[in-house]
């Protein structure tokens, strides 16, 4: 059996997405090894994740990500701007704001099209979790986990927690050159004393006024990124939450794959909302033996 595929990437984030709209072609039971399978680079088609286009019963449509070790995910910034791009263009939906089902709850994507071609990709992230219980982070789960200095293996790192359906823990560094992002974020990723669901890891630098670089270790891929969506908003947030970034302005973000910015809706001086807006571009189509 032969399944049609369509690789896309969004700054450097790649996927593999498959369209189950109008049936389903992997058993869910199946879907782990067979995404394992397809995400090898050297034997496989290669991808930081696989996802699948499903229907809904509660909104427009269904997004169902997969790492690439075959696990699931609540959600990725980089891949839904990739599946709505992907949605729209192939004509599965042809709306210019669309409402997406995800494991992290609703999401809401607005389209820049232009002679019938998706430009950019505004997704609205939802709200931040801040709370140690909805990261999820150990100890009390009414408190914050800001800048908190964490011992691991005899080195101490300042971590803020942020959670955006998935965990991110952020470090900021005034270099990131020189940082071992895979050895650290391993580390730090597997500290399941404090993350006891693990969690992905940020190095940001600030470079101007609201403005910084950021490298990721994603849990899942288990090694560094070249950018990662929900890493960037949680980045933002703790940006805000350690005061070195204005919430009422955007942030740019610089990843190794290539830069997206951060918007915020303000409601009485909190963060009710996130907005990530960046491009996705699709890279070929093929089909590959099941």
């Amino acid at each position: 059996m032969k399944i049609p595929f369509t690789k896309m990437q969004g700054t450097g984030n790649d996927f593999v997405l498959i369209d189950e709209s109008k049936k389903i072609l992997i058993p869910e039971e199946n879907k782990p090894e067979f995404v394992s399978r397809i995400s090898d680079r050297h034997f496989g088609i290669g991808s930081d994740g696989v996802i699948f286009v499903q229907r809904s019963r509660k909104y427009d449509i269904r997004f169902s990500f997969y790492n690439p070790d075959g696990t699931k995910a609540e959600m990725c910034g980089n891949g839904i701007r990739c599946f709505a791009k992907y949605i729209y263009e192939n004509g599965i939906l042809r709306k210019e704001r669309i409402e997406i089902e995800t494991l992290a709850g609703l999401i809401v994507t607005e389209l820049l099209v232009e002679s019938g071609r998706v430009r950019e990709v505004r997704v609205d992230m939802g709200v931040p979790r801040l709370e140690r219980g909805g990261i999820p982070v150990s100890g009390d789960p009414r408190e914050r986990f800001i800048d908190q200095e964490v011992e691991i293996d005899g080195n101490l790192y300042r971590i803020t927690a942020i959670g955006m359906g998935n965990p991110h823990a952020i470090i900021f560094s005034e270099n990131l050159e020189d940082i071992n992002v895979r050895e650290i974020g391993k580390k730090i990723r597997y500290h399941t004393d404090l993350f006891p669901n693990g969690t992905n890891v940020h190095f940001v630098q600030r470079i101007d006024n609201n403005e910084f670089k950021i490298r990721s270790y994603e849990r899942g891929v288990e090694n560094e990124t070249l950018a990662c969506g929900t890493g960037i908003c949680a980045s933002a947030v703790a940006a805000v939450l350690n005061k070195i970034a204005d919430k009422d302005k955007p942030i740019e973000f610089h990843a190794r794959g290539g830069n997206l910015r951060v918007e915020f809706k303000i409601v009485n001086e909190r963060i009710e909302r996130i907005f990530l807006i960046g491009p996705a571009e699709t890279v070929f189509s093929g089909e590959i033996g099941y």
